[in-house]
């Protein structure tokens, strides 16, 4: 093909998809920068928790001890029952903090994956039109003379490329005309 078709057939797909790919754009950086502020909730939800129950364990672990270093006469058993309780709160609050941080992890993932997921199957369907658009082009090419491209040609060429990414035909296109008309 000459360069002025190729010019022609970038400015035809420039006019057709032009808004499509700024839309496709625009919704992957919101999916993304969404997907990223969730991921910084999350990691801030999971430090917090974190922090808080660091804080918690070492406050518990002083008052034990200071109320061992007042409480001398009591028991070996009251020792052992005290840090059984303070292991077992503990083993619970980092099984908790676990599953919680299991739970975010998967669903992280899953999103991830749907967005990927979306994103293949637009990528599939830009690539399909690309290739009707391009073997519609390329057969209405071919079935030009060496003549000069009248008016009317151009303008029915286009015209097949609008009602095919539309996905109507010619007869709906001219009751929609008719109607504001009357």
């Amino acid at each position: 093909m000459s360069e002025k078709t190729m010019n022609n057939v970038d400015q035809i797909r420039d006019i057709i998809f032009g808004t499509q790919i700024k839309d496709f754009e625009e919704k992957f950086k919101r999916m993304e920068n969404s997907l990223h502020t969730m991921e910084s909730s999350l990691k801030r939800a999971f430090n917090e928790s974190h922090t808080k129950l660091q804080r918690e364990t070492e406050r518990s672990l002083e008052a034990l001890e200071k109320k061992i270093d007042n409480l001398t006469t009591t028991t070996q058993r009251e020792r052992s029952k005290l840090k059984d309780l303070i292991d077992t709160t503990d083993e619970t609050l980092h099984l908790q903090l676990s599953t919680q941080k299991d739970e975010f992890t998967t669903k992280l993932r899953i999103l991830k994956d749907n967005v990927a997921d979306e994103q293949n199957k637009l990528v599939e369907n830009m690539n399909t039109m690309k290739r009707e658009i391009e073997s519609m082009l390329r057969s209405n090419l071919d079935n030009l003379s060496n003549d000069k491209l009248s008016r009317e040609t151009m303008a029915q060429m286009l015209l097949d490329v609008a009602i095919k990414i539309q996905g109507t035909d010619v007869n709906t296109l001219i009751t929609q005309e008719e109607k504001p008309a009357k």
